[in-house]
């Protein structure tokens, strides 16, 4: 699966510009502030209706326009799809094979798109909501009920931070702590899932990109698992032995709405130890094997999107990475500030100028 053509206007400093790719390596070059990342932003958007610099839509739309629009089309299995979108100042509204559609789940069954950039490689330095809203997206995208029932969750988290807030009836909240517990041992669990299904990719990808073995291990953590609650009685008790304290602050204190990804590496918290070299191998790794999960459950290959690739990634280290992009047969797009970087590749080259491709 690749992307075959992309039409993008107004959005970000991009006009108007009908883009056809070729299914393998597509190479943006050009001087910084010219756009490049703009193109590889317009492509993310489409597949997963956000953008990865965290911009909401109304500042993706160029500048005194009133609306962006996205298409795109790529083909599988004799079929077909077409994506289109309009962004505006209240959102966005989205058509696929012509039809509105709310949720992005029949676009993702057969669009992956992955991304890594610069900020990229500070996922486990940054704050614990950081990985939870990545790797809450990333399992969405595998498992498609997951994020129907994350919304739910999240609906009755408020009106229950809302009782609390304001001192409601003990009767009234006790009505919110079963579907609580419902709702969050559900959660807990297809995260487990998931991490259980990352758990082998990711390492060998892992092992692959730093040519070693490293003694590497990552779960779950939080107030809730501290406690060892794993069943719906457990979990209906634990709330109990905070409920006073929940009282006094006007806030659930347990539940997936505080989990982390706890990773370590030779027994010491990763963010602590590791390099940063070794925290970019390991989130490239981790891409890596989210693009094995897709391509074992869909039979396709993701788009890659690098920017920047070579500010972040030695000679070696890109060489390879290229090659295991090559090998999943996977359509990436890289930019590069450097003319020719890439010549020696079998590539199709842009430069971009002004917002502007050129072949």
């Amino acid at each position: 699966m690749a992307l075959e053509a992309l039409h993008i206007r107004d959005f970000r400093n991009i006009v108007a510009q009908d883009w056809a790719l070729a299914p393998g390596l597509n190479v943006l070059e050009g001087e910084n502030a010219q756009g490049k990342t703009n193109f590889l932003e317009a492509v993310y958007y489409l597949a997963n209706g956000r953008s990865f610099r965290g911009s909401e839509s109304e500042s993706l739309i160029r500048f005194g326009c009133e609306h962006s629009e996205l298409k795109s089309t790529w083909s599988h299995e004799g079929l077909t799809h077409r994506l289109a979108m309009r962004l505006k100042a209240q959102g966005r509204e989205a058509e696929f094979q012509g039809k509105p559609i709310v949720r992005l789940a029949p676009v993702q069954a057969s669009l992956r798109v992955l991304v890594f950039t610069p900020d990229s490689a500070m996922l486990f330095r940054s704050p614990p909501q950081a990985r939870r809203r990545y790797f809450d997206h990333a399992i969405a995208v595998q498992r498609p009920g997951y994020g129907p029932l994350l919304s739910r969750y999240q609906r009755i988290l408020r009106q229950r931070n809302q009782l609390l807030e304001r001192g409601g009836p003990p009767e009234l909240l006790a009505s919110f702590d079963r579907q609580w517990a419902e709702g969050a041992l559900a959660l807990m669990r297809e995260r487990e899932a998931y991490l259980e299904a990352l758990r082998g990719p990711w390492a060998r990808r892992f092992q692959d990109l730093l040519g070693e073995t490293a003694d590497l291990h990552w779960h779950w953590s939080g107030p809730l698992r501290e406690r060892g609650a794993a069943s719906l009685e457990g979990l209906l008790e634990a709330l109990e032995g905070v409920r006073e304290e929940e009282r006094r602050r006007g806030l659930t204190l347990l539940g997936p709405q505080r989990d982390d990804l706890a990773a370590t590496l030779a027994g010491h918290p990763l963010k602590e130890i590791a390099s940063q070299g070794q925290q970019r191998m390991l989130v490239i790794a981790l891409k890596l094997a989210e693009a094995d999960l897709f391509q074992g459950r869909s039979g396709r290959a993701p788009v890659f999107l690098l920017d920047d690739l070579g500010s972040e990634l030695d000679a070696r280290h890109q060489s390879l990475l290229l090659e295991m992009l090559g090998e999943l047969k996977a359509q990436t797009l890289l930019t590069s500030a450097q003319q020719g970087a890439y010549a020696a590749l079998h590539a199709r080259t842009f430069t971009v100028r002004e917002g502007r491709l050129s072949e």
